[in-house]
């Protein structure tokens, strides 16, 4: 069953915190002005349908938390007699994606592989993939089923294997009634967020690292233009203002209480320059305590603060209690200051951690400075959690307007 082919769908397959991930795409969209409808949505992909014209790979490099992006060619109905669809027809519309993308491929050797998102006989769609590695032959066409023992191939594989060029990523996706079926258009380029995470010359792991594709994701989630000003008063290693440069934006001012970050983000910049060519003409960075934010920078100047403060010791924590106790004020002294330098309906996206399961207590305090809290998530703190498995401090997400 064809879609109606007038419009686009496209699938993104979400990282794995995937409401953030989710809620950077419809920020994007909104900030782009891209009008779209939902079509499905699961913890791996998130489908829309749009009228609007979308540049696929400049779409993913804008993206932070995108695994990949497919288009989304048909759809049918799930296997079984109430279904109405045989296994044979099944492999019938995955073969169709296979055979027309093997048209527009002109080297002789064919790689193809099958990315499932969703509960599925992995075994079966491995199966189905040999039988039409079999037809491919019948018809003189060399090529190779890549498979994985995940039940989708990874950024890596699709990029190594050159599916996005040489070959076809087929992405399946099964929903309660019936399979979505496509191709992966682009991926993520995990070596670029590599290096520019690990192959930067200062780190400091004691302090706690931002990843740079958290970084881009809250500056996606900020909807702030190009041209207006951004704040990092915890710059850190630089993260932040890294990924704002090479999104495009000019005016930017990191600060941080401690000498040593602001020597690590200097040097950091210095490296990005030398190795992308960035122009840090418009950055400025210096140490300064955020308590006295308002007496180095101008009232009302700045568009959007978006940074990580300190979250707490990252190693055992002895009293969960007297750090959250401690952190609090930390915040709720931040919070004073971003109001004075915050232009009206300026944005804070920050980090706030939470220790041992224990949350920071100061939203009604942020509300009563003159704050509003933008809703991220479905939860009651209208946040959005990110963390992996064992870790002591999560990190919760708050996007807030200043009145």
């Amino acid at each position: 069953m064809l879609f109606n082919q007038s419009k686009q769908k496209y699938g993104f397959v979400l990282g794995h915190a995937w409401e953030l991930s989710k809620a950077e795409i419809e920020n994007l969209f909104r900030f782009m002005g891209i009008a779209y409808q939902t079509i499905f949505l699961n913890e791996q992909v998130f489908i829309i349908e749009t009228n609007n014209q979308i540049t696929v790979q400049e779409l993913q490099e804008r993206l932070g938390g995108t695994v990949k992006i497919s288009h989304i060619a048909n759809r049918s109905p799930r296997l079984g007699v109430e279904a109405g669809i045989s296994r044979i027809e099944l492999k019938e519309a995955i073969g169709e994606v296979v055979k027309n993308r093997r048209l527009k491929i002109k080297d002789q050797k064919y790689q193809f592989g099958f990315s499932i998102y969703g509960k599925a006989d992995i075994k079966d769609f491995k199966r189905i993939g040999l039988e039409i590695k079999k037809q491919l032959k019948e018809r003189g066409v060399k090529s190779r089923f890549v498979v994985s023992k995940e039940p989708n191939l990874s950024s890596v594989i699709v990029q190594k294997e050159k599916l996005l060029d040489q070959g076809v990523d087929v992405v399946i996706i099964p929903s309660e009634d019936q399979f979505y079926l496509g191709y992966t258009l682009s991926v993520q380029k995990f070596e670029d967020y590599s290096k520019r995470d690990y192959g930067r010359p200062q780190r400091d792991d004691k302090s706690g690292l931002l990843p740079p594709k958290l970084a881009k994701m809250m500056l996606n989630l900020s909807r702030t233009a190009v041209d207006q000003k951004i704040l990092d008063p915890f710059c850190g290693s630089g993260t932040i203002i890294q990924e704002a440069l090479l999104l495009g934006y000019k005016n930017i001012i990191g600060s941080d209480v401690s000498k040593k970050a602001v020597e690590f983000t200097q040097n950091n910049l210095k490296w990005l320059k030398t190795k992308l060519n960035v122009d840090l003409s418009g950055v400025e960075v210096y140490q300064l305590d955020v308590k006295k934010l308002s007496e180095k920078i101008r009232p009302e100047s700045i568009n959007t603060v978006i940074t990580e403060p300190y979250l707490g010791p990252s190693l055992k924590i002895s009293n969960p209690a007297k750090v959250i106790k401690d952190l609090s004020k930390l915040y709720l002294s931040a919070f004073e200051e971003f109001f004075k330098v915050l232009k009206k309906g300026g944005k804070v996206v920050i980090i706030f951690p939470i220790v041992n399961n224990q949350k920071l207590d100061v939203l009604n305090d942020i509300k009563r400075m003159g704050f509003i809290i933008e809703p991220l998530g479905e939860e009651p703190r209208r946040s959005i959690i990110y963390s992996r498995p064992g870790q002591r401090v999560q990190r919760e997400i708050f996007v807030f307007r200043r009145n």
